[in-house]
């Protein structure tokens, strides 16, 4: 099987990057969940950072780079737009146990 090369990307973060993003918590510190990028786009639409459990997408005033993810490990099958420049890019790929 041929690996991704990432021709044809536009944005610096795209399909197949993973990124922590910050997710809010109620009493106690803010935590990063990492997050795998399933594509990305420029748009006026996405969820604003912190991420709240419940939240939904905000129009906003102004096009921005945004990133469509997936929570890894939580719930993978909702997809999301968020923000490129709320996203911490995750460089190495080693990051979980195993």
């Amino acid at each position: 099987m041929s690996e991704f090369t990432g021709w044809g990307r536009t944005n610096d973060i795209d399909f197949g990057d993973y990124v922590e993003i910050e997710m809010l918590r109620y009493g106690v510190p803010n935590e990063y969940f990492i997050h795998k990028v399933i594509g990305s786009l420029e748009s006026n639409c996405w969820r604003d950072a912190p991420i709240k459990t419940s939240s939904d997408e905000v129009l906003h005033g102004e096009i921005e780079k945004v990133l469509r993810v997936i929570t890894c490990g939580i719930d993978e099958t909702e997809v999301f737009k968020v923000r490129e420049s709320d996203c911490i890019k995750l460089e190495n790929r080693r990051f979980t146990h195993g």
